[in-house]
C-alpha cells in the first residue's frame, strides 16, 4: 500500500475516534453514532468504510489498552488498533502498512498482552478488558477461553429455513464460503466473519436467516414440540418467533407481541419473506397457552463481543433496573401458560443478578411453577434453576434459559 495512503487511513480513524471518545461511555445508541459520522465523510467508499468500522470497534473492544496511548501517543494508539483488528480483506492492506514488522496476532489475549509490552512499553492484562464491576456477577468470564471469546468479532451465524438445506448450501458454496454445521444444532450454519447474507438469493427468498447460534439454542434447550400455541411476548424484531414457528410446524400457531409496536413491522416483513402464515402479531394477548417464551430485555453482556461500547456503557444500576422489569414481565406473563405449559425465560445476559436470581424469585413467589433441566446442555451448565451458556463454550453470544413448567 502506498504510504502516503496509509498516513491518510491512520488520521482519519484517529479523527473518528477523537470525535466518539467523549460518547463512548454516556451513548447507548453509540453504533447509530458511528453510522452517522461515516455517512459524513461521503468521500470515502464502501471498502474504507468496513475498515474503518472494524478498527473503530477493535478500539471498543480493546479500549483499556488503548485509550491510555491516544493523548501522548497516537500513532501507537492507530497501530496497536491495526495489530488488534481482525484479518480480514478490508483490513488487510492496512494492517500490512502499520504493522509490517510486528508478529501475527496471536490468539490468547495474554498473548497478545505480551507482544504489545514488548513493542509498546505498555502493560496490558487480559482482565481489564471487562469492567471490573462485572466480576461479582459473571466470574468465569474473567477466564480463559470466556475472556478470549468475548474480546473476538463475532461469527456469522444463520438458521437455514429450507426443507432442503442444499438449496442454501450449494450458493454458500458457489460464493467460495466456508462453513460449519454443529452436529446438535444442523440447522445452525457458522460463515466468515465478512460473510454478508443479506446479499444471497437464499436470505431473499427467506431460505435463511441471520441468527446467532447462542440465539438458536434457547429454544433448542426448550425442547418445543409440534403443534402447539405459544405466545412470543417479547417478540421484538422476531428472529426465535420465527424459528419457534418452525419448530411448531405447520399444525401449531404463533401469537407475537412486544411493547414496541413499531418493532413488529419488521418481523411481519420477516414472516412474509420466510412463508410463514402460523404468526399473528398481537397487540393484547388472550387466553392461555402451551408456552410462553420470555426472551427478556435485558443489559446484554452476553453480546459484548457483537456490541462492545455496551461493555463502558452499561452500569451495575442499569443491570438492577433490568432486573425489576425482567421480574415484572415474568409475573405478568404466567397467568397466560395453561397448566402442564411451559415458560421459558431466557436472556443474552451473564450477570446471575439477571438470571438466575430472578428466576429464584419468581418461583418463589409462584409455586405452581418449578424448574426443569433441559433434555440436553448444548454445552452450558445447569444451576438448578436455569442454563447459562458463556461465548467460549460454542463460539456464540452468552445467555440463560430458564425452564419453568407449570403443575
Amino acid at each position: 500500500m502506498n504510504p502516503a495512503i496509509a498516513a491518510n487511513q491512520q488520521r482519519l480513524f484517529l479523527a473518528f475516534v477523537a470525535e466518539l471518545r467523549p460518547h463512548v461511555r454516556r451513548d447507548s445508541a453509540l453504533p447509530r453514532r458511528i453510522k452517522e459520522a461515516f455517512a459524513r465523510h461521503r468521500a470515502i467508499g464502501s471498502r474504507d468504510r468496513k475498515l474503518y468500522r472494524e478498527l473503530v470497534y477493535t478500539y471498543l473492544r480493546f479500549l483499556p489498552w488503548i485509550d491510555p496511548l491516544l493523548d501522548a501517543r497516537p500513532d501507537a494508539a492507530a497501530q496497536a488498533t491495526a495489530w488488534l483488528a481482525p484479518e480480514l480483506k478490508p483490513t488487510a492492506h492496512y494492517r500490512a502498512a502499520l504493522c509490517g514488522d510486528w508478529p501475527p496476532a496471536p490468539d490468547s489475549l495474554a498473548a497478545k498482552a505480551a507482544v504489545l509490552g514488548a513493542r509498546l512499553g505498555t502493560a496490558p492484562t487480559p482482565e481489564a478488558l471487562l469492567p471490573d464491576w462485572f466480576r461479582e456477577h459473571c466470574p468465569a468470564a474473567f477466564a480463559s477461553p470466556h475472556l478470549d471469546a468475548l474480546l473476538r468479532r463475532a461469527s456469522v451465524w444463520v438458521r437455514i429455513q429450507a426443507a432442503d438445506p442444499a438449496l442454501v448450501l450449494d450458493e454458500f458454496r458457489a460464493r467460495g464460503w466456508s462453513f460449519d454445521q454443529p452436529a446438535d444444532c444442523p440447522a445452525a450454519v457458522r460463515l466468515p466473519p465478512n460473510a454478508e447474507v443479506a446479499a444471497t438469493d437464499a436470505y431473499r427468498r427467506g431460505l435463511v436467516e441471520i441468527q446467532d447460534l447462542g440465539s438458536q439454542l434457547v429454544l433448542a434447550h426448550a425442547a418445543v414440540p409440534p403443534g402447539g400455541r405459544w405466545l412470543d411476548a417479547c417478540a421484538g424484531a422476531g428472529g426465535k418467533t420465527l424459528q419457534l414457528a418452525r419448530l411448531l410446524g405447520p399444525g401449531g400457531r404463533v401469537d407475537a407481541t412486544d411493547v414496541r409496536p413499531e418493532i413488529l413491522e419488521e418481523l411481519r416483513e420477516r414472516a412474509r419473506r420466510a412463508r410463514l402464515d402460523t404468526i399473528t402479531l398481537v397487540s393484547a394477548p388472550a387466553g392461555t397457552y402451551d408456552g410462553v417464551l420470555v426472551d427478556a430485555p435485558c443489559s446484554g453482556s452476553g453480546t459484548w463481543r457483537r456490541q462492545p461500547h455496551l461493555k463502558w456503557y452499561v452500569k451495575p444500576d442499569a443491570i438492577a433496573a433490568f432486573a425489576r422489569t425482567q421480574r415484572q414481565i415474568l409475573a405478568a406473563q404466567a397467568p397466560g401458560v395453561k397448566r402442564g405449559g411451559q415458560l421459558v425465560y431466557a436472556t443474552c445476559s451473564l450477570s446471575h443478578h439477571e438470571n438466575r436470581d430472578v428466576a429464584a424469585d419468581f418461583l418463589a413467589a409462584h409455586p405452581e411453577f418449578a424448574a426443569e433441566p433441559p433434555a440436553r446442555s448444548f454445552g452450558g451448565e445447569f444451576d438448578g434453576l436455569g442454563t447459562l451458556l458463556l461465548p467460549g463454550a460454542r463460539d456464540s453470544d452468552g445467555f440463560y434459559v430458564a425452564l419453568l413448567r407449570r403443575h
